[in-house]
């Protein structure tokens, strides 16, 4: 037997919280209900659809990580560091785990930085999470630009915690908006 609607609820609210990038067809398969049963929840319970809700984390995660952010180096078209100081905010619900858009977005905005472009298209990122972060730790990102071909990039970013690393990424991007740092 399956979980009551409420129950359902209940933890529909806490799993697209910790993770909004499931698609309804997953959270279908998580609850043992039909796709269809999935959207009236969320219509019921005012969630998003999957497009918003990774739209609305990557938007919120952006702005909070500016805060906390601080770019150290940065060598235009060549490599720069940041560091991002985690914290409780920051965490996966009822966890000590730091969200992976948090360190995506870290990664992210620094490949942006050294490319000076206030907006990009990443057209394709290549990532890989190795280690758990977890609130207090210093994530400290590093950039290398690897190749320019017109307005296109291929970015590296490695993220280490002590000197251990946690993250790495090679970013395809291409700047429709340069900045002016």
């Amino acid at each position: 037997m399956g979980m009551s609607k409420k129950e359902r609820h209940k933890y529909l609210m806490s799993v697209i919280a910790d993770n909004p990038f499931l698609k309804d067809e997953e959270l279908s398969g998580l609850c043992g209900v039909s796709v269809s049963t999935i959207r009236n929840d969320r219509a019921e319970l005012g969630i998003a659809e999957y497009r918003e809700r990774v739209k609305s984390a990557a938007e919120g995660e952006l702005l909070s990580n500016e805060k906390k952010e601080e770019l150290l180096d940065l060598q235009l078209y060549e490599n720069g560091i940041s560091v991002l100081e985690t914290d409780d905010t920051m965490l996966f619900h009822n966890t000590d785990t730091v969200k992976s858009q948090c360190i995506y977005a870290l990664a992210e905005n620094l490949a942006l930085s050294v490319i000076n472009a206030e907006a990009a298209l990443v057209k394709v990122a290549n990532v890989k999470y190795i280690a758990k972060v977890h609130a207090g730790e210093k994530l400290v990102a590093k950039s290398k630009v690897i190749r320019k071909l017109g307005g296109e990039f291929i970015v590296h970013v490695f993220i280490t915690v002590d000197l251990k690393e946690v993250f790495r990424g090679k970013f395809s991007l291409e700047v429709l908006t340069e900045g002016s740092i």
